[in-house]
């Protein structure tokens, strides 16, 4: 009989013990029972180790649209575009093409670093050479470039000419600049039987605009030789 009851006393308990009464079961009077974990998180872990990872920008990504960083690391600069000058060296014209291709390093998230390769033409004068350049990054891809370079080749200018960029870009494929330039010229003046050469100094703004990415790929690659024809057809024109 004592067994009898306490069998039907193991088995109220348990009833109660599943309907959660309030206060009558103790933490004593039931065994506790608990789940081991540990083979569904080792599960879960080899689950999630054969999952297929989603491709990461490391830092050391290369760009041809430029980004700041951590988009991307190293990015290419790829312009052309065309300048107008009001005041042209002793009359001549006042327009001009330019092409400037080089590369950048993101050295931080709002500053970049390069180098890049120009080249001008117009219906006067050809000339080239490398500018060393600093890009400032803003919100929404706008930037401010600064860049200072020297001509080692074309026309009549002298080694120690120095030409400057400064261009604010609203988006990362158009700009506005201006190219201060201090040039070292050679001239020439005549007397009754002889020549005699010497260096002159002057100095000039250009104003206008420059696309890149695609649109100054396409510029600089394709038409090459229309910006020159169309150089050459406005300055005929004045």
């Amino acid at each position: 009989m004592p067994a009898r009851r306490s069998s039907s006393h193991r088995a109220l308990l348990a009833t109660l013990a599943v309907v959660g009464f309030p206060g009558f079961i103790h933490s004593q009077s039931m065994p506790r029972f608990e789940i081991d974990r540990a083979p569904f998180t080792v599960a879960a872990k080899s689950h999630a180790a054969v999952l297929p990872q989603a491709p990461s920008r490391g830092p050391g990504n290369l760009c041809y649209r430029a980004r700041p960083a951590p988009e991307c690391r190293v990015f290419f600069i790829t312009n052309a575009g065309g300048y107008i000058n009001p005041g042209a060296y002793r009359g001549g014209t006042p327009f001009r093409a330019i092409l400037d291709w080089g590369v950048m390093v993101n050295a931080a998230p709002r500053n970049a670093i390069g180098a890049s390769w120009f080249v001008t033409f117009d219906e006067d004068d050809f000339t080239t050479g490398p500018v060393v350049r600093y890009r400032r990054w803003f919100a929404r891809d706008r930037s401010l470039d600064l860049g200072l370079g020297t001509v080692v080749a074309g026309g009549q200018l002298k080694a120690g000419s120095i030409l400057g960029i400064v261009k604010y870009s609203p988006v990362h494929w158009f700009g506005v600049g201006l190219r201060p330039e201090y040039l070292r010229r050679k001239a020439f003046t005549c007397g009754v039987s002889a020549c005699t050469e010497y260096v002159t100094s002057s100095a000039r703004v250009y104003g206008g605009v420059e696309f890149g990415w695609v649109p100054g790929l396409a510029l600089s690659l394709g038409s090459g030789a229309v910006l020159g024809l169309l150089v050459i057809a406005l300055s005929g024109s004045n």
